[in-house]
């Protein structure tokens, strides 16, 4: 048996966006690196945070989410990178808020709905 994680998993190629289900109707969202981590803002741990993917999935099942973006994966988890250490915060910078600014340049969360404290900031 080895310790390396990307040897017990799927790795997913560096940019991919991946989704873990909790709570019900909650989603929880990050970025592969393509080395068996994931990039994401963490509540656990309070803030972003880069984590082998066991770690992000908590052993739930992980999907993948289309995206679009003209970035490359590389410049992607590059980007993502830029703001590891950055505070969680969940009205102002949740995963999902982490995921559409390294994406779109705008931090966003549609499971806030209106409740988004950054849906009226320039970003």
């Amino acid at each position: 048996m080895t310790h390396y994680p990307f040897e017990t998993h799927n790795v997913h190629l560096a940019g991919t966006v991946l989704c873990v289900g909790f709570m019900g109707a909650l989603k929880h969202y990050g970025i592969a690196t393509g080395y068996g981590t994931v990039i994401h803002a963490s509540r656990r741990f309070g803030k972003v945070d880069e984590t082998d993917f066991n770690v992000f999935s908590g052993g739930k099942s992980v999907r993948v989410i289309a995206t679009r973006s003209r970035a490359s994966g590389s410049e992607i988890v590059a980007r993502a990178r830029l703001r590891k250490g950055q505070r969680y915060n969940v009205m102002l910078n949740n995963c999902e808020h982490f995921i559409t600014w390294v994406l779109e340049g705008k931090g966003r969360s549609a499971q806030l709905g209106p409740l988004d404290a950054r849906r009226l900031s320039r970003d």
